[in-house]
């Protein structure tokens, strides 16, 4: 057993954890609820652009529209991860993800390139040695305005044919404390994935079809972008508030184990020095 001296150091580094702890999880808190407003806002926009988008795509020629068609042969993975740790299995599930799609799927290494959002995403790309669209990483608290300019390049190497394909790999909070990894795709755009709802009027278009469309297009792919990346974020910070709360629960439950010994120490300790009190005094009385 240590001496109560080394019991009690050790308790209050234990209290100065879970003071860390703590202010972490109330501070993923704050931001998950701004998250989560957010993504709830654009959400509310996406469904909107959507119901437009999927009126116009009946009455038009898709196989000769560039963003319905895949060309090439280079697929392009944007990869959402956080640029802090503390957060669980945000960032490993996503790399077993990734591991997955070259051992699994038999994906080729010269056939894919990463666009990493996120430090951990970017390390973990340079350690494996895998091809990156950049060899920059882009921080994990993009803007509106980086997120049009992203889409905007994106496009751009889409309708040059640089990628035959763009997907999106992120964490996708399905309940409160389950997070599933999913790759979506992002371009060519198809048509399964729009929800089946259209609204009960016609449109009058001005000046042509084909111009409308190439105008809602981006701003469709920029919310859906943004979704995504709050999608992410929120999980983030969920993963974060649940690992900090059981942070805060462990180091409750050994700052208890480590009073109960000090508790023991010190009793044990008490009990020593009075029993060397009273053998000091049995001997005095023997003497007299």
């Amino acid at each position: 057993m240590s001496n109560p001296k080394e019991i009690k150091r050790r308790i209050l580094s234990i209290e100065s954890v879970i003071k860390t702890t703590e202010a972490m999880k109330m501070i993923s808190i704050v931001k998950l609820r701004k998250s989560k407003n957010l993504l709830m806002k654009v959400k509310i926009y996406l469904d909107s652009i959507e119901t437009i988008l999927f009126d116009l795509l009946f009455t038009e020629n898709k196989e000769k529209n560039p963003f319905f068609s895949e060309k090439g042969r280079i697929k392009l993975f944007i990869v959402f991860t956080s640029d802090r740790g503390l957060c669980g299995t945000f960032n490993s599930s996503i790399f077993s993800k990734i591991n997955h799609l070259f051992q699994k799927k038999g994906y080729l290494h010269n056939e894919c390139l990463f666009f990493p959002i996120g430090k951990k995403g970017f390390d973990f790309l340079c350690k494996k040695k895998y091809n990156m669209y950049n060899q920059n990483w882009i921080e994990n608290n993009l803007s509106h305005q980086k997120i049009q300019s992203l889409v905007s390049e994106f496009i751009f190497c889409f309708l040059k044919e640089k990628f035959s394909s763009i997907y999106l790999i992120y964490n996708h909070l399905k309940k409160s404390s389950f997070q599933e990894v999913v790759i979506e795709k992002f371009l060519p755009i198809t048509i399964k994935n729009f929800r089946k709802k259209t609204l009960e009027c016609s449109y009058i278009l001005e000046p042509s079809q084909k111009k409308i469309l190439n105008f809602i297009i981006p701003k469709f792919l920029n919310a859906k972008l943004l979704k995504i990346f709050w999608k992410s974020t929120t999980a983030e910070h969920t993963s974060r508030m649940i690992s900090m709360h059981k942070a805060t629960e462990n180091a409750s439950d050994i700052k208890h184990d480590l009073i109960l010994n000090y508790n023991k120490e010190r009793q044990t300790t008490i009990t020593k020095e009075i029993l060397e009190i009273i053998s000091g005094l049995e001997s005095l009385n023997k003497k007299k």
